[in-house]
């Protein structure tokens, strides 16, 4: 047997037919250079808003640093607040904050904030800056060592989600075999009247909000990171054009789910989101016609990283990462995909193709009648049923 007929066969174990999923919408908000930031925002939070009054469950938004051509968001959560007071039942997500390069006490506290604001609706999608290698050198940040600190990271935040003492995680100030810093505060130090003691007592996150520990999400770099979120009890995500749906997609889900079911006894609280690009309209080949000088154009910059992709013809590329044509194509297309239905739990599709057509597509991602043709259209062929029917 080969490897992928054992991974499928792993995977028909797994597979649960019938199986619910809510729906969302991801978007990575690139933003022109020759348009202000503020239009690009108001025209992400009036289709954030537009979604919610479709039927859409959620929204994801990517971060990127330094690069608004790949996304012009660094601070997702601000326009998530911004969102927030325009929405009412919308979930709000990110997907994901690069948390190698965040404080996770400060990440803590502005997403306690935030759930707060928006009466619990926070999704929090965590990733190890996989899309955001031109910021490693200008955070400080060693790129080999962005694993370990993504996990150290991680390890604080559920800390501090699950309501425990910072002094858990926090090394002490004169901790047996340490030298007094000169710069650390002792007893005796007051600024402004304020005693220093204050600061070796020990300390909770505010605001609590013990149930964001359950709305936490990771990406996977490999099914040993997959098993790992699993062990975190977080939610698995999934859906980067350029893992192969096969061997990286279904392969983290299979090795997500067995690892949760090995820990649990079931699959009942189980997460997997994913995230796919689509593009609606008269056909697929005529859309492939369309396109196919942004999608070679797209390529050419993928030979160095993903030459397996840079290799295929624009056609051949598209059916590889996208899925595009009339409503009953993209129907068949998301139906005989090996790694969504049966599996997902949350389902974020991107309604345009950046950036695994960074090109062509401009704004279709936000684009409201492209929202509603997915919702009332694509998504009921696949078994979701807007919150309202449901």
């Amino acid at each position: 047997m080969s490897a992928s007929e054992q991974l499928e066969a792993r995977a028909a174990r797994l597979r649960q037919p019938g199986k619910q999923f809510t729906l969302g919408f991801f978007t990575q908000v690139p933003h022109p250079a020759d348009r202000p930031a503020r239009r690009t925002y108001d025209e992400l939070i009036e289709s954030i808003v537009a979604a919610e009054e479709i039927g859409y469950d959620s929204v994801w938004i990517g971060q990127h640093h330094f690069s608004p051509e790949d996304g012009g968001v660094p601070s997702p959560l601000v326009v998530l607040a911004a969102a927030a007071a325009r929405t009412t039942r919308i979930q709000l997500g990110t997907a994901v904050v690069a948390l190698p390069f965040e404080h996770p006490i400060r990440l803590a506290e502005d997403l306690s904030v935030l759930d707060e604001i928006s009466g619990g609706r926070v999704q929090v999608g965590l990733g190890g800056a996989r899309g955001d290698l031109q910021a490693f050198n200008t955070f400080g940040v060693d790129f080999s060592a962005r694993h370990e600190l993504f996990d150290r990271n991680l390890e604080i935040l559920h800390h501090l989600l699950e309501g425990r003492y910072c002094t858990e995680f926090a090394k002490p100030a004169n901790s047996p075999g340490e030298r007094q810093s000169a710069g650390r505060l002792s007893s005796s130090d007051s600024v402004a009247g304020q005693q220093a003691s204050a600061d070796v007592d020990p300390k909770r996150l505010f605001p609590s909000v013990t149930s964001l520990r359950g709305r936490l999400w990771q990406t996977a770099s490999s099914e040993d990171r997959a098993r790992l979120i699993a062990r975190n009890g977080n939610g698995l995500m999934i859906g980067a054009f350029h893992d192969h749906v096969i061997f990286h997609q279904l392969l983290f889900i299979v090795g997500y789910l067995e690892e949760w079911l090995a820990l649990h006894g079931n699959l009942d609280e189980a997460r997997v989101g994913a995230q796919r690009f689509t593009f609606h309209g008269e056909s697929a080949d005529a859309i492939a016609d369309e396109l196919e000088p942004h999608v070679a154009s797209t390529q050419r910059t993928l030979d160095d990283r993903f030459p397996q992709l840079g290799a295929l013809s624009p056609k051949e590329y598209l059916r590889e990462v996208t899925r595009t044509g009339s409503t009953p194509d993209i129907v068949r297309q998301l139906q005989e995909d090996p790694a969504l239905l049966g599996f997902v739990t949350d389902f974020f599709p991107t309604t345009g193709l950046f950036p695994s057509v960074r090109t062509g597509t401009a704004g279709a991602d936000l684009n409201v009648e492209r929202l509603r043709i997915f919702a009332e259209e694509i998504a009921p062929e696949l078994g979701w049923k807007p919150a309202e029917n449901s």
